[in-house]
């Protein structure tokens, strides 16, 4: 009986840190703001101080279309509990022109943005002539919408699942033994 209250606790542990956490994969993001919209795809990890370790899409706003492929955070080593996504400029090499800040919040099982705190729209393009307090500063988040898209399983829930097969197996090899043998 104490060999089933271990697993029991072991399998418990397992659970709650896959059951704590969003699934690791990609999510479908499309967020309007008051002055562009994105649609697009970023990699969550529960596991990376970043949380987002790629995007890919494409941000139109006032300015310019762009595409949007960089996490200024992993680039620049700062795990924050923002995310800054921004755009590969060309003209300045490493530099970016067009970017938003994302707050992301794990309830468990899906993932959303944190409405409280800022995440706002830039974009500095085009000289500057868009950009000003009224437009493109800071532009101010209206909709969004976060759907999971071919999520991977967490450790965790692997782990549990790995488990799960190996108790299995052996209370059939138990039973087996256990069993009278024909002559």
């Amino acid at each position: 009986m104490k060999k089933f209250y271990m697993l029991c606790v072991v399998l418990l542990g397992l659970f709650s840190q896959s059951a704590m956490a969003a699934p690791v994969g990609w999510y479908q993001l499309n967020a309007s703001w008051r002055d562009g919209q994105f649609s697009g795809q970023f990699h969550y990890d529960s596991a990376s101080p970043y949380r987002i370790t790629e995007i890919t899409g494409t941000l139109v706003d006032l300015a310019q279309a762009t595409v949007i492929n960089k996490v200024w955070n992993l680039e620049n080593a700062q795990p924050e509990s923002w995310v800054f996504v921004n755009n590969t400029n060309p003209a300045d090499p490493g530099g970016h022109d067009a970017g938003f800040y994302l707050n992301l919040v794990d309830l468990g099982a899906t993932l959303t943005l944190d409405t409280a705190a800022g995440n706002g729209l830039f974009d500095w393009s085009g000289d500057f002539a868009y950009y000003n307090p009224s437009q493109l500063d800071d532009s101010p988040l209206l909709s969004f919408s976060i759907v999971d898209a071919n999520a991977v399983p967490v450790p965790g829930t692997a782990a549990l699942m790995v488990a799960g097969l190996l108790g299995m197996l052996s209370s059939r090899r138990s039973k087996s033994r256990s069993a009278p043998r024909k002559a």
